[in-house]
């Protein structure tokens, strides 16, 4: 009996051991339920799920490899997410080998899956991606986490720097993921920030995709590309000074509805660059490009935006300047099908401005845009326009030449904040036509009726106009200041009427201007002179957050390296987060005024605080 005894506890105590995950499960620290993530996974992996399973990881670094498969049993969500909610650091880094190891997570058919606050550091300079998956993945969510990934300059074998991927069209099943949300967060380095790569057959699409509210930095290559998608992708912010060759957002075959709205992209490249390349909207109908602001600047073939092969595509309310680049190839706006595709194009109430001297407009095939109506088309070149190969000297040679655009106008923009594309101008104000399809603007600000104006920023001129404040080392001065943008006339508060005045000191810098427009407005320049050292830099005891308080932004005066920060509120919510890029600016200033706690991560841990006022 005592034998029977002992085999039917020791039977009983197996099934607890491998009974089916339900509930909260803490991961790291002091007494948790899973000491690494591996362990957490493992047994995932091996004891499958019943209903919602939440993997709290308490804050540290975990260095290792995770893949997950479909569950067994009756999973719901499965989460991995912060304990703290953000306010303490998770940080998930693996050095790959190669291209057969190159994920920190590869997740294959498991649906309901929830990363959230967490940071992602692969390591690899060549191999480096960090989310890696593939067939028929429903309901997958990666929500205000944060991504670092290789800042290796070459184009070969891109696809190995890809921080978030999905190569289901190189597995050749339709298998694609469905119902993908990409949401608030920060990707950093890589090549390519987000690529899904769909299968595409017979119409096959990732289905209910949603990029937004993210942030893309100093990738090399892209910032997104789609292949075989449908859904959004929105209020989205792209920045890169080391682009080569580089695209904001490329997609093919993203339709059936699709948007491509309210993004800022602000480009720089070494070579040639492309705002927006959108093609392949096969034979489907809603689709639309809409209050996008696109500035791009680089030494090659310059792109604003680009389309080709296109079905029922509206392409509406977007400010589009071609700042740099090889005139006889940068073009604001260009249609490069060379053959007659769905014809059906829309394109209506945006500004094309190409100040390279190239193109504002370019179509190759004059029947592919059905209408062209009340666009700003603006080139300082000889020829504002080519369509069908024929070359538009003036907006009324273009009318004539084209029969459309009737509505359009070729005035400068100006756009006295570049890289912003933010508008102030006399001469456009309210020459664009309602268009009942995009009622607000890229700010959500109400669009005029029936009357509203081009370009992504519905505006009124005004008398005074902001820019981004100049930040500066004291050793820098003095400093030879100038404003974003060329005027006609300048009259400082310091007296001089030149481009650029010689300053000795921070502060606040006016300039009374008139525009190439005859429009006269006030252009104000906040300069901050920060005091750094060497010494400040190497001891920990004279870290600082300056300015304290700061209106537009705030720096962290010593760390010299890329370190993990999150801001909070008052009330300990999180509301800022990101990597902290050799003590560059962060952008505090559309937080409400108060009191906030900054906390970085390097060698140890630390916290600050600062008023925003």
């Amino acid at each position: 009996m005592k034998h029977l005894y002992a085999l039917l506890l020791a039977s009983a105590f197996a099934g607890l051991a491998q009974a089916q995950l339900s509930g909260t499960y803490t991961v790291g620290g002091a007494q948790p339920d899973y000491a690494t993530i591996t362990a957490a996974v493992n047994a995932l992996n091996a004891q499958g799920a019943s209903g919602n399973v939440i993997f709290d990881i308490r804050p540290g670094t975990y260095t290792g490899q995770y893949s997950l498969g479909e569950i067994s049993g009756t999973p719901g969500s499965i989460q991995f997410r912060n304990s703290s909610n953000g306010s303490q650091l998770v940080n998930l880094e693996y050095d790959a080998n190669g291209s057969l190891d190159n994920h920190i997570f590869k997740l294959d058919g498991t649906d309901d899956v929830l990363f959230e606050k967490l940071n992602f550091l692969p390591l690899d300079f060549n191999y480096a991606r960090a989310i890696h998956f593939i067939n028929a993945i429903e309901g997958l969510i990666i929500e205000q986490c944060v991504f670092r990934g290789s800042t290796n300059p070459s184009g070969s074998a891109y696809f190995d720097r890809i921080l978030v991927h999905c190569d289901q069209f190189n597995l050749n099943t339709n298998n694609n993921p469905q119902d993908v949300l990409i949401l608030d967060n920060s990707f950093f380095d890589g090549n390519t920030a987000v690529e899904i790569d769909a299968y595409g057959f017979n119409g096959a699409r990732c289905d209910g995709l949603i990029i937004s509210g993210n942030e893309f930095r100093q990738q090399i290559g892209t910032g997104i590309r789609l292949n075989h998608c449908s859904g959004s992708i929105s209020d989205n912010d792209f920045t890169t000074t080391v682009g080569d060759w580089y695209v904001g957002i490329r997609t093919t075959f993203f339709d059936g509805g699709s948007q491509i709205r309210r993004n800022d992209i602000r480009a720089y490249a070494i070579n040639g660059c492309t705002g927006i390349e959108a093609g392949n909207t096969q034979s489907t109908t809603g689709n639309m490009i809409s209050n996008n602001m696109v500035y791009v600047n680089g030494t090659g073939d310059v792109w604003g935006l680009a389309v080709y092969n296109l079905w029922d595509m509206k392409i509406v309310h977007n400010s589009v300047l071609v700042a740099a680049g090889n005139e006889f190839q940068s073009y604001a706006f260009y249609h490069l099908s060379n053959f007659n595709d769905g014809q059906d194009a829309f394109v209506r109430n945006n500004i094309f401005a190409n100040n390279a001297g190239g193109l504002a407009y370019n179509v190759q095939v004059p029947d592919n845009v059905a209408t062209e109506d009340h666009n700003c088309l603006f080139s300082t070149g000889s020829l504002l326009s080519q369509v069908g190969g024929n070359g538009y000297a003036t907006v009324a040679a273009h009318q004539t030449g084209t029969g459309q655009g009737v509505g359009d106008s070729d005035i400068d923009p100006v756009f006295p904040g570049q890289p912003d594309l933010h508008m102030n101008n006399c001469e456009l104000n309210d020459l664009g036509e309602y268009f009942f399809v995009v009622a607000a603007d890229i700010d959500s600000e109400a669009r005029g009726n029936p009357a509203c104006d081009m370009g992504a920023d519905e505006f009124d001129p005004e008398s005074v106009v902001g820019t981004p404040p100049v930040i500066i080392d004291q050793t820098q001065l003095p400093y030879e200041l100038g404003l974003p943008a060329s005027f006609n006339s300048y009259q400082w508060s310091t007296g001089a009427t030149t481009p650029t005045i010689t300053i000795t000191a921070g502060g606040l810098y006016s300039c009374l201007v008139m525009d190439a427009n005859f429009c006269f407005y006030t252009v104000n320049v906040n300069v901050v002179v920060e005091i750094t050292t060497d010494v400040a830099a190497h001891e920990a005891g004279t870290l600082q957050v300056l300015p304290n308080p700061a209106t537009d932004h705030i720096r962290i005066n010593g760390p010299s390296s890329v370190i993990a920060y999150t801001i909070h509120d008052a009330g300990g919510r999180v509301v800022l987060q990101g990597m902290l890029n050799d003590g560059a600016p962060i952008a505090v200033d559309a937080l409400p005024d108060g009191l906030y706690t900054v906390r970085i991560a390097d060698d140890t841990y630390r916290a600050f605080r600062f008023m925003k006022q």
